[in-house]
């Protein structure tokens, strides 16, 4: 008889909570969460499931933190959250005026070649995703000067320098930077 080796390790995840999926008996099993894109199901501790039903609404943007479980490859894994929060606004209740700004984005040949396009795709489907296509707008500039760490993007207003951003923080870098309350 062959023994299954499992390996764990902690995961901490924000996206837009989709829902739950229930027992046949009506229990929460586990929630759906989107993340870049791609919908995950990430079973709930039993502790967490007599909590979490309430307070928390389709589109709420929330954080999850749990254990991710390994059966012999990465490929064959399951998320099991141990922790729930629900974050400051979601999609559909985002904060009534965002900040307006402009994303200036290199367009010169290092940040050509290490994916300024891709980039360019992604924040524009994030604002859309955000719902900041009327207050945030894209311009290709030319070199910023920070070739070495290309592909580079400058945030406005603010003048915030971002270097080699990766997909999955754009989500958190455009809603902290224009949608995070004003001081």
């Amino acid at each position: 008889m062959d023994s299954v080796h499992y390996q764990s390790l902690s995961f901490q995840l924000e996206g837009q909570f989709l829902g739950f999926i229930n027992k046949p008996n009506g229990q929460l099993k586990s929630l759906r969460l989107m993340l870049n894109d791609q919908e995950l199901h990430i079973k709930l501790d039993k502790e967490l499931r007599g909590s979490l039903g309430y307070g928390l609404a389709v589109g709420d943007w929330i954080q999850v933190v749990g254990k991710q479980k390994f059966k012999g490859s990465f490929n064959d894994f399951k998320l099991k959250a141990f922790q729930v929060n629900r974050l400051s606004y979601s999609l559909d209740r985002s904060p009534s005026c965002p900040k307006k700004g402009k994303i200036l984005l290199c367009n010169k040949s290092d940040c050509a070649k290490n994916g300024s396009e891709e980039l360019y795709q992604a924040l524009q489907k994030t604002i859309c995703r955000l719902g900041l296509e009327d207050s945030v707008t894209i311009q290709k500039t030319s070199c910023q000067k920070r070739c070495k760490k290309a592909p580079n993007i400058i945030l406005m207003p603010g003048k915030e320098k971002c270097s080699n951003p990766r997909p999955q923080n754009i989500a958190n870098l455009l809603r902290d930077h224009y949608l995070a309350p004003m001081d």
